[in-house]
């Protein structure tokens, strides 16, 4: 019989570091915009995941069962996400307690740290790629998206059922 928990107990989103697996990239790039420092996967074999994850101290989210049951035998921390929907997998994670708000502070190509351009405008430039990132009409989209995750969340723990 398989164990169900798939948060740590000792789970802290602020000042967490992730790394996710080759699933979950799309989760990693949304995170990334939430102002989460969220690792790419090396090669993405699992134990060269387990291995990035306790080098640089961050906890692995997966999607693979086995990758997970290998983190619990050597006690890494693991996030296991069960949903193929982004939206769902946002909602799993704001159940473990992370915000659902943007925060540019990260690229989220290479998850390097965002530098503002201008004084007073919202827009940053990615310090190594240099992408840009700028508050146009599909920022309303992302934040709606995340306000309607929040309030399911809410309404998941209000009626007692932690989703």
């Amino acid at each position: 019989m398989g164990v169900k928990l798939t948060i740590p107990d000792t789970f802290q989103p602020s000042g967490q570091r992730f790394v996710v697996d080759l699933m979950l990239m799309r989760l990693g790039r949304w995170l990334r915009l939430m102002g989460q420092d969220v690792a790419n996967p090396g090669n993405g074999s699992d134990w060269e995941i387990r291995d990035q994850a306790a080098r640089e101290h961050r906890t692995v989210i997966t999607r693979d069962r086995r990758l997970w049951q290998s983190c619990l035998k050597i006690e890494r921390p693991c996030i296991l996400i069960f949903s193929s929907r982004i939206e769902e997998q946002l909602l799993e994670m704001a159940g473990a307690g992370l915000p659902m708000r943007l925060d540019p502070q990260r690229c989220t190509l290479c998850n390097e740290p965002l530098e503002q351009m201008a004084q007073g405008r919202e827009q940053w430039r990615c310090r190594r790629c240099d992408k840009l990132y700028w508050r146009g009409s599909h920022w309303r989209k992302m934040e709606e998206m995340l306000e309607k995750i929040g309030s399911r969340r809410e309404e998941d723990w209000g009626s007692g059922q932690k989703k």
